[in-house]
């Protein structure tokens, strides 16, 4: 099986501490990275942070934040720092986000996303390799300053959440990773056409571009009730979310469907959107099963061509969720390191 990694670790009721053993765990039982997004919840900085102190191998990035809500200057000393905290396990996800968030959450206006990423991504990338952020565009004005932290490597990874052909094309042309939301594997090849076009045009291969989806899964019996929990979800995002994940419904076959889900939705009929969305829509682009039937699903998306699946899991409490990461793991977990035992002491002289 390809890489594994999990996309959240926050289910109701898990304490911080408990969360950061799960991490731990996640570390054991072969999963290859833990990222954390932002809406309008915690930042995934800081949380990031913490799991890179507790853990030594598994890789830990952000899935997303946007682009809109720090100055590249800010977010690219945040990602150097924890690259070097990390040491060379971090990757930077970064997405624009949409116009309710943008401009009702962080009171910035939201206007040409696709430049402000190409400007952004210049000025982090210059931070990365250690030069000056010199840069005189649109969005960005910067000039004189070099950030005093030494890069841990010049390398680090950028990954951008794209959903547009445009923004697709700029995916291939720039970034190291793509972080689909929403991905339905028997769907994929028109998105990865215009990421290998967006490659290619930049003279570069689309090899190099690592496919990494976020996809909601629920280990399960009852599989019925795990749609109907998802088409929630689903729901809120093609109807609620701007019109980017409307759009790529569309594009990916299930338009009709979508203008319904929409309009309910618009109509401040959530339940009724959620109805609306099919079981082929959740089936497409979710797993759901048993373990086996879940590692059936996720062999699916890498014959496809995807590289890294980060797993959403859905479980109502710590205990569900800690078994459900048991349940579908890479491999079978380590034992735990063991604390080093004491010296003997010397022995003490007889009394005299």
């Amino acid at each position: 099986m390809a890489d594994v990694g999990i996309m959240g670790m926050r289910p109701a009721g898990m304490t911080w501490r408990q969360i950061l053993d799960a991490a731990v765990l996640a570390e054991r039982l072969g999963y290859s990275s833990i990222t954390m997004g932002e809406s309008w919840g915690e930042d995934a900085l800081t949380s990031l942070a913490q799991i890179a102190a507790v853990t030594s191998r598994i890789r830990i990035g952000t899935s997303i934040v946007p682009v809109f809500a720090r100055s590249p200057a800010n977010l690219a000393m945040a990602a150097l720092n924890l690259d070097r905290m990390s040491e060379g396990r971090f990757f930077l996800g970064l997405g624009t986000s949409g116009r309710l968030v943008i401009e009702d959450l962080h009171g910035e206006k939201f206007a040409k996303p696709l430049t402000r990423m190409r400007e952004y991504i210049d000025i982090v990338r210059k931070a990365v390799r250690g030069e000056r952020l010199d840069h005189e565009g649109e969005f960005f004005h910067t000039k004189r300053f070099q950030l005093r932290i030494t890069p841990y490597r010049a390398d680090l990874p950028i990954y951008i959440a794209a959903l547009s052909p445009a923004s697709l094309r700029m995916t291939g042309e720039l970034a190291d990773g793509w972080l689909p939301i929403f991905l339905a594997p028997s769907r994929m090849p028109a998105a990865v056409a215009e990421l290998k076009a967006g490659a290619e045009a930049a003279g570069r291969s689309p090899a190099d571009i690592r496919i990494s989806p976020q996809v909601s899964i629920y280990v399960t019996d009852n599989k019925a009730a795990a749609r109907d929990r998802e088409r929630e979800h689903i729901a809120f995002y093609v109807g609620g979310m701007g019109v980017f994940y409307h759009q790529y419904m569309h594009r990916i076959g299930f338009g009709a469907d979508a203008d319904r889900v929409r309009a309910a939705y618009q109509a401040r009929d959530r339940g009724g959107a959620a109805k609306l969305v099919t079981d082929e829509m959740v089936d497409a682009m979710t797993i759901i099963g048993t373990p086996d039937e879940c590692r059936s699903q996720m062999e699916a998306f890498f014959k496809a061509g995807v590289h890294e699946i980060r797993l959403v899991f859905n479980e109502p409490d710590r205990e569900a969720f800690v078994n459900a990461l048991r349940a579908v793991a890479p491999r079978a977990p380590r034992p735990a390191p063991r604390a080093p035992r004491p010296a003997p002491r010397a022995p003490r002289p007889a009394p005299r």
